[in-house]
């Protein structure tokens, strides 16, 4: 295999460019088939001066977190009601698994930033490394199928405990690798402890946030302001394609769980990621 590339902080990408990665970022984000991987081997096939970078990918990993608000609306209300009756002097009356929820989304991101941030430079050099990407793909792949096998789906929301939260956000944080889905692993985390496939979904989901918005700060302290405000219009592009289709593809994600229909998808990661180890 090649050296790796030096990553570019950058946006480094046309309007087109960013339009097409946009709307790859969102199709994948949710579908599990790893959207870092797919942007990885797509920014692999663009020109040297032409790669996007780090900064572009966790600013159209933004857009769907937008995605994940309107579609979890409603548990995302009552999770907002739950927080602000922490405020002294409340008197909201919520409902205590939303409360429970709060502290194990809180307790999940704990173990996913550690092991984020200690990955970050293997990160780097994977996301240059398309046959390393391929290798995480085929990880993907049986996680999906392992999940499809095992767990009896009979856990609601107010079952769900601190051993899932945790369990769910180490496999988030290796999920930062290029190539490890990260809505396919955390739904198959939450599907080995035996929770539903709404459960599954929804917490998987409202876990990614903090860590994308925690990778999105970080990316942007490093790269500075200066290089956002350069090539603003991009990103913009990005955005907002990676926000329309994100929005589609979670419902899609939520029907696939719901129906067991992951296997297609394991296959489809074991086939990609061949060829990204053949070919890289």
């Amino acid at each position: 295999m090649m050296g790796h590339k030096c990553p570019r902080h950058g946006v480094g990408v046309t309007v087109l460019e960013a339009l097409a990665l946009g709307v790859l970022q969102g199709a994948t984000e949710f579908l599990p088939v790893s959207s870092s991987g797919h942007l990885a081997l797509a920014e692999s096939l663009l020109s040297r001066q032409s790669l996007p970078g780090l900064l572009f990918d966790v600013v159209v990993h933004l857009g769907t977190v937008l995605a994940i608000l309107l579609v979890l609306r409603r548990r995302v209300s009552r999770l907002a009601r739950a927080l602000l009756a922490l405020v002294p002097g409340s008197t909201a009356r919520v409902d205590e698994t939303d409360r429970r929820w709060l502290l194990l989304l809180a307790a999940g991101s704990l173990p996913t930033a550690a092991i984020g941030l200690a990955l970050r430079e293997v990160v780097v050099r994977v996301h240059a490394e398309p046959a390393w990407v391929g290798v995480c793909l085929i990880a993907t792949a049986l996680i999906l199928v392992s999940s499809e096998r095992r767990g009896s789906r009979s856990r609601g929301a107010a079952e769900l405990g601190l051993q899932d939260a945790l369990l769910i956000g180490t496999v988030q944080g290796f999920a930062v690798l290029p190539g490890i889905s990260r809505s396919g692993s955390t739904v198959g985390a939450a599907l080995w402890r035996d929770a539903d496939a709404e459960t599954a979904v929804e917490f998987s989901m409202l876990l990614s946030i903090p860590a994308v918005l925690g990778a999105n700060f970080l990316e942007i302290a490093r790269a500075g302001l200066g290089a956002v405000q350069a090539e603003l219009l991009p990103l913009v592009v990005g955005f907002v394609t990676a926000f329309a289709s994100g929005a589609l593809c979670l419902k899609a994600l939520q029907w696939v769980v719901g129906h067991r229909k992951l296997r297609p998808f394991a296959a489809y990661c074991a086939v990609v990621g061949m060829g990204a180890i053949a070919f890289g």
